[in-house]
């Protein structure tokens, strides 16, 4: 027995406005494909045993097992699949879809690592017989010279451990959370966890906890 035309139409306009996501995810988890391989894809036909989704990359098959039975059917197994293809990719189902302004601590980390990359950006203006060397070394513990010396010292330090922040939020929370790599919010991200460090790693678990407070509410 094939889908009723009219019902395999809804589902595919349902699945292509609404459930984008869950095709890249059976593209990725199923088929093999790599994120930007499998990026921008959609349900362009389904039958009771597979679907043909069309990505950036190419057309492929995904088959549905098990096979649906009819069109009543296609609800609760395309779930299914999509929760099997996110334990697949180590998926969460908590989606975050927000970014958040640095508040508290964070505020006071930023302008800190700022403060700190703008001075290493402007050290070579602090030159002998400069304003700025004058008055460092009035007001600099050991001086102007000593004020080269650390900014100097301290530079590949900094910059590899707020590399390391931004991959760690990258490799451990955001792909989970289905924050697309390379997207507006990828970026955001990244970057505020390059300048603000930890406490934007918190930041982004408090999201992910009141989408968890949400959905367990939801239940209910």
């Amino acid at each position: 027995m094939a889908l009723n035309e009219a019902h395999k139409a809804r589902i595919i306009g349902h699945m292509n406005k609404d459930h984008a996501k869950e095709l890249t995810q059976y593209l990725r988890a199923f088929n093999g494909l790599s994120s930007s391989a499998a990026r921008g894809a959609q349900l362009t036909d389904m039958t009771l045993d597979a679907m043909t989704i069309e990505s950036a990359s190419g057309t492929y098959t995904v088959a549905i097992t098990p096979p649906l039975g009819s069109a009543a059917d296609a609800r609760v197994r395309l779930v299914d699949m999509s929760q099997r293809a996110q334990q697949l990719l180590g998926l969460s189902d908590i989606q975050i879809s927000a970014f958040t302004l640095p508040e508290g601590g964070g505020i006071i980390s930023s302008l800190g690592v700022s403060l700190y990359f703008v001075c290493a950006a402007t050290l070579s203006l602090v030159q002998p017989g400069t304003a700025a060397w004058g008055m460092l070394d009035v007001a600099f513990p050991y001086g102007a010279a000593g004020y080269k010396w650390l900014v100097r010292a301290i530079f590949l330090p900094v910059l590899l451990i707020h590399i390391t922040e931004a991959w760690w939020i990258a490799r451990t929370r955001l792909a989970k959370h289905g924050v697309e790599v390379g997207s507006t919010l990828w970026l955001l991200w990244v970057a505020n966890t390059f300048v603000e460090g930890y406490p934007a790693m918190k930041r982004f678990d408090g999201l992910v906890e009141v989408e968890k407070k949400k959905k367990e509410s939801a239940k209910h």
